[in-house]
């Protein structure tokens, strides 16, 4: 799912971000349940319980979700590899006060943060 403006965003939000989406962010992102779930402020068994129920997330959640879906493939895209991007998302950087980016990754302004400097590699400059 592919999400580039923020009309998408509200508009997938108000229609509901399905648990599917969970699973595509952990394939992509290759972090653990438990590291995807704490970015959202949710506990891996709530997860769970959203898709034994069959529910979707909150529209805070949802959001979230649908942001880091986009950042972890944009990171892959301009890193040219999803595991480089990965690996220069725990590492620290001077762009994060010497912290690593995954840390910025708990609300939709850190990923904004994060897009900001992805969008500064992309151009050429040091993050």
């Amino acid at each position: 799912m592919e999400v580039r403006d923020d009309f998408q965003v509200v508009y997938q939000v108000d229609k509901g971000i399905h648990i599917d989406l969970f699973d595509e962010v952990l394939k992509k992102s290759g972090l653990q349940k438990q590291v995807l779930s704490a970015l959202l402020g949710l506990d891996p068994r709530t997860i769970d319980n959203y898709r034994n129920k069959g529910r979707s997330f909150g529209a805070l959640e949802g959001e979230l979700l649908l942001k880091l879906n986009e950042l972890f493939e944009f990171g892959a895209e301009v890193f040219e590899s999803s595991k480089v991007f990965r690996d220069w998302l725990h590492s620290p950087a001077f762009a994060f006060d010497n912290k690593q980016p995954l840390d910025f990754l708990k609300s939709n302004t850190g990923v904004e943060l994060v897009m900001q400097a992805l969008l500064r590699i992309a151009h050429g400059y040091v993050v």
